[in-house]
């Protein structure tokens, strides 16, 4: 049960991670130049990690840019959704998960200290939630996916909650709090 509630962890985390830089809403469109600099900068950073490298290859697609999400607070939780409007892309969108959910297999079985140094910041805090005894369920929708994070502790409701603003402010969204 704890490696597979690791492996639901790891997964949302590489989902939650999938447009960390491609929050430029509401700004004036970049260059071609800026973009593909950017891009480079991004590929670079993700490939450090082992749940996010799984996401490079994807980055030169636009449905990759265009992926859509939204994250909410719940009374004692979040709800995290991430979906493409380009149908023709669904199976790619579910490819990439798939590939994602497949490097946390090798992440499961990391110590501590690689842990540290083989996730990104934002993995290794969806990590420790986890292994707070947060519950992880996540599944494949129509056209994206969808996770709901849990925990009947408080303190530990706190930090999904945390999560849950940081993840927003990381995906360039603003919404409101539904709890």
């Amino acid at each position: 049960m704890h490696k597979a509630r690791i492996a639901v962890i790891l997964f949302l985390i590489g989902i939650l991670a999938l447009p960390i830089w491609a929050g430029e809403t509401g700004k004036a469109p970049m260059s071609k130049e800026k973009m593909a600099e950017m891009k480079m900068q991004m590929k670079g950073e993700f490939s450090k990690c082992q749940v996010c490298k799984a996401m490079v290859p994807y980055m030169e697609t636009e449905w990759w840019w265009g992926t859509n999400h939204e994250v909410y607070d719940l009374k004692n939780g979040m709800v995290v959704m991430h979906w493409i409007a380009d149908n023709n892309n669904v199976g790619n969108f579910h490819k990439m998960c798939g590939e994602m959910k497949t490097a946390q297999g090798e992440v499961m079985k990391m110590s501590q200290a690689n842990l540290q140094t083989k996730l990104c910041q934002h993995c290794q805090n969806m990590a420790a939630i986890g292994k707070e005894g947060a519950n992880f369920e996540g599944f494949e929708t129509k056209n994206g996916n969808m996770w709901i994070v849990t925990s009947d502790k408080p303190e530990t409701v706190n930090k999904i909650h945390t999560m849950a603003g940081e993840t927003r402010q990381m995906l360039g969204i603003s919404q409101e709090k539904t709890n």
